[in-house]
């Protein structure tokens, strides 16, 4: 992998300056317009995958990107439902005990809540990092694939994090620099953090699709290395 290519690839695209533009006011579009940077940055993820030469895509077909965008959404809720149905199972009943042990007078049940939620934050954060690299390869393979169920492949998707960790724990690095980039515009500018925000998701979208690329052993795992057309 070659983490430094994912913040310099949009640089090396003759019509990036357009592309990035667009790209932040798209952003300023309710509702629709966080789709379209989501479904953007998995076409971005997918031209690294398939190796295309100038992975940066163009602004176009925006109903697609919109229900990539969208699809990527549901993706992300599947896989945090678990925690929602352990929130179920652990804090409302301990809640629920907790209050009939307190209305009867009883000393114990804002210990037992305090407990319940304590169990349930450690097991949230552990299966919250988890997620920060078992989501990323999920949305990647959907996007390479475009079928919905194949990012809810759980065991595939598990096991390819599991026997590519080092590569997935690098985009995830990777994306949590470009977080730190992403608001660096309103300092120049306020208006500038759209654009720096939007070349963030670009930059996600790049190291997350070298993870997939490499985990799924194309390019022979070998670093990423594009040939500019002349």
């Amino acid at each position: 992998m070659d983490i430094g290519k994912a913040f310099t690839f949009v640089f090396d695209d003759e019509r990036w300056v357009t592309k990035v533009l667009i790209g932040g006011l798209v952003g300023l579009i309710p509702f629709v317009g966080q789709f379209l940077v989501q479904g953007y940055m998995l076409e971005v993820a997918r031209n690294v995958v398939q190796e295309a030469a100038r992975p940066l895509p163009e602004w176009d077909d925006w109903g697609t990107k919109i229900v990539r965008g969208l699809m990527a959404a549901i993706i992300s809720f599947v896989y945090g439902l678990p925690l929602l149905l352990l929130a179920c199972i652990i804090l409302f009943p301990a809640m629920l005990i907790g209050s009939a042990m307190s209305n009867g007078g009883g000393d114990g049940g804002g210990a037992i809540v305090t407990l319940a939620t304590l169990c349930f934050a450690l097991i949230a954060f552990i299966y919250g990092l988890a997620m920060m690299l078992v989501v990323p390869a999920a949305l990647v393979r959907y996007a390479v694939t475009d079928d919905f169920m194949a990012a809810l492949a759980f065991g595939e998707i598990f096991g390819l994090v599991r026997s590519h960790l080092g590569a997935f724990l690098m985009a995830w690095l990777a994306a949590l620099i470009a977080g730190l980039i992403a608001p660096l515009g309103a300092i120049a500018c306020g208006i500038g953090a759209l654009f720096t925000a939007f070349y963030a998701q670009t930059v996600i979208g790049h190291a997350y699709g070298q993870a997939y690329l490499t985990a799924t052993g194309g390019a022979a795992g070998q670093p990423i290395a594009y040939e500019l057309p002349s």
